[in-house]
């Protein structure tokens, strides 16, 4: 994600984005280790949403305060983060580039053709 540029979205557009078909990618930024009873990694959040013309727009979830990406450091908190959000399924990608993917009931993938 180094040098990449996307739109943002902050928290009080999460749901608006939600009702309006919107899924989300995790992206796993640093793989998980254990420490203690915890596993700590680093997850960054995407809301996507279909672009109208068959694509994806993705935006990075962002804190309020500095605008810079949101990373979730444990397993437990990104969890607690998609049952605020009542995904249907939790995904967490364990290794470093991978992506997982959060549905919601009003989720709508972008149609081909």
């Amino acid at each position: 994600m180094a040098g990449t540029k996307y739109p943002v979205i902050l928290t009080s557009h999460m749901q608006e984005a939600i009702k309006g078909g919107a899924w989300i990618e995790v992206e796993c930024v640093e793989a998980p280790e254990k420490g203690g009873n915890t596993h700590r990694g680093g997850w960054t959040v995407f809301v996507c949403s279909n672009d109208g013309q068959g694509g994806v727009h993705r935006s990075v979830y962002v804190t309020n305060r500095d605008l810079k990406p949101r990373v979730f450091k444990t397993a437990a908190g990104l969890m607690s983060f998609c049952l605020e959000l009542d995904a249907k399924v939790f995904s967490c990608p364990l290794r470093e580039g991978e992506r997982g993917t959060w549905e919601f009931e009003t989720t709508r993938y972008p149609t081909s053709g």
